[in-house]
């Protein structure tokens, strides 16, 4: 047994096989064989790799003509690699001896091959890891005779294991299939970990080595409130972790159960809503039987996902209709699309910035590429016949962006008012605060956007300057940061006092022992991933405004992060005890 440890990003107990992502692509159907298999599945293997052979100095000599010599010198060494020790005998010796089946053979053989390559950290070195891959897979495929499985669907429940999931990947995957994920990179509030919760699957991100650690077929155990995964557990430990995962779905049940009997609104009768997050608009339906008010942040990139990097106006408004109709009248905000160094780089055909963070993304690439804007509040404001909608524009950082990105979809109400086409003027436009400067300049955007939601992911990120997504800082990415803190205090305190609707939509507002400080702020409206409402709505209502305040002044009075930590969660355990929920 292996145990890794990492950041825990989304709670719970799973136990099933490891499926790994780019390193592999292949599931291995089993991983031992009986005695009397040995010898065939070892000519299994022997033919597999002439196969092998055969197709590397095919593709060697059919490219000799066409390209430099020094293309037919990679295959030369992918025909070496072939050839060497740890592939002609160590693969056969562990099917003789540790009788395992040919793939899983290659599997680990690759993996003891690969990792320590990959440790080393340089550049040329990394690049030769391609090379073996390309062998591992080749061999692989010839075992299974198949090419890499569709990852979209899976014949049983499985642990994602990968250096990272793109939102290309997540938007295909089988999630009734998927038990939980596991990566080598990310932070707390990486674009893995916003789909797990999103999903309510167990996962741990940031753990540096995991995909070169674990084989396809691997039994892992991923608890996602420690941030502990094991690989290959004993049955003690299985045992243990199975019993915890028995323990956590009872506890959700009880949560579930709570909340349903729970009053919407807290202890001394203030009115607070709680929407979701959505990041597919599958979760919609689920969000609602958990007990949403409404959507207050729909996340359209997986749009250009599905549809390529210019979906039309209809393709975008057939996905706001079915997000409609499982609202039944409910709000939806739908937040333009917000893409940038993290978010679908790739399908939009970004080009590569120097700091792409820092670059051009969301609204800087909608007022760059006007088009794509216009397409999108197109069907933006047609859907609006439908039910109630909210147009929220991603990180503005000035008021000239606001004004210009509002002139654009001006301009579209009278296209479609001239054009005759059914749609509604009046939807509301509104802003995420996420960039310190719109934070402490907040008062120069109260006469002009209808409506605001912070995205404290982002304000966190840069308020502090640590990357959310880079594991090697990732710790020093903390909410409780006093200045952070001060800019929420801030920005809530100046919406409400000119009566302008804020909410938090950060995965900040989706932690419970959160709740009681942004009530103390002044807040009324949490938008947080669907699994996260039931535990929020029952501490919600066994609050009174004035306790939330008073613990609100208690908190600012401290200038260390861990300290209000630390308070914080004392005061979740008051009202949400273990002994009740635990």
């Amino acid at each position: 047994m292996e145990i890794k440890n990492g950041i825990p990003v989304s709670p719970g107990v799973a136990i099933a096989p490891a499926y790994v992502l780019d390193s592999e692509s292949f599931r291995i159907p089993k991983r031992f064989i009986r005695k009397d298999e040995v010898e065939v599945e070892l000519k299994r293997f022997a033919v597999a790799r002439e196969q092998a052979v055969a197709e590397i100095r095919d593709i060697r000599d059919s490219v000799h003509s066409v390209a430099k010599d020094e293309v037919g010198l990679i295959f030369d060494a992918h025909l070496r690699m072939l050839e060497d020790p740890m592939i002609t005998r160590e693969i056969p010796e562990k099917i003789k001896q540790k009788r395992y089946t040919p793939e899983y053979a290659v599997s680990r053989v690759f993996k003891k091959i690969i990792k320590p390559i990959k440790e080393i950290g340089d550049s040329y070195f990394g690049q030769r890891v391609n090379d073996f891959y390309d062998i591992q897979r080749r061999l692989l495929r010839n075992l299974l005779g198949q090419q890499a499985q569709n990852i979209s669907k899976f014949a049983r429940r499985v642990i994602i294991v990968a250096h990272d999931l793109t939102p290309s990947q997540t938007a295909t995957l089988d999630k009734k299939m998927v038990a939980g994920f596991v990566t080598d990179v990310g932070g707390p509030t990486s674009h893995t970990a916003i789909l797990a919760n999103a999903l309510g699957i167990p996962a741990v991100v940031g753990l540096g080595t995991i995909s070169a650690d674990v084989s396809g077929g691997d039994v892992v155990i991923v608890d996602g409130k420690s941030g502990r995964v094991l690989i290959n557990p004993d049955d003690a430990t299985r045992a243990k972790y199975e019993a915890k995962h028995e323990s956590y779905q009872e506890r959700e049940k009880r949560l579930a159960d709570a909340a349903a009997r729970a009053e919407r609104h807290t202890r001394d009768g203030v009115n607070v809503n709680l929407y979701a997050n959505i990041e597919l608009d599958d979760e919609i339906e689920h969000a609602v039987r958990l007990g949403a008010d409404g959507v207050g942040l729909f996340r359209t990139e997986f749009i250009y996902s599905k549809f390529g990097a210019h979906p039309t106006e209809e393709q975008h408004l057939e996905v706001y209709r079915r997000a409609h109709a499982a609202l039944g009248g409910r709000v939806l905000t739908l937040r333009t699309m917000d893409f940038g160094a993290d978010k679908y780089a790739a399908e939009v055909g970004l080009e590569k910035e120097d700091n792409p963070f820092l670059g051009c993304r969301s609204i800087r690439l909608s007022l760059r590429e006007p088009a794509m804007l216009v397409t999108q509040a197109r069907a933006i404001l047609r859907c609006a016949t439908l039910g109630p909608t909210r147009m929220m524009l991603p990180m503005i950082g000035s008021i000239e962006e606001f004004r210009a990105a509002r002139q654009i979809i001006e301009g579209v109400k009278e296209d479609l008012k001239r054009e005759g086409v059914p749609h509604r003027a009046d939807v509301p436009l509104g802003m995420m605060v996420e960039v310190p400067s719109a934070a402490i300049c907040i008062d120069a955007f109260l006469g002009e956007s209808d409506f605001f939601s912070i995205g404290t992911n982002d304000l966190v990120q840069y308020t502090l300057a640590v990357d959310r997504n880079n594991q090697y800082v990732a710790g020093l990415f903390k909410h409780t940061n006093p200045a952070v803190l001060r800019l929420l205090q801030s920005v809530i305190g100046a919406c409400s006092r000119a009566g302008k609707p804020v909410s938090v939509c950060g995965e900040m507002a989706a932690e419970a022992h959160f709740a009681v400080l942004l009530l103390g702020f002044g807040l009324r409206d949490f938008s947080v991933g669907p699994t996260s409402l039931p535990e929020l709505r029952t501490l919600v209502s066994r609050v009174t405004l004035t306790e939330a305040e008073a613990f609100a002044a208690r908190v600012m009075q401290l200038g260390h992060a861990d300290e209000i930590t630390r308070l914080l969660e004392a005061e979740v355990e008051r009202l949400l005890p273990s002994a009740e929920f635990g």
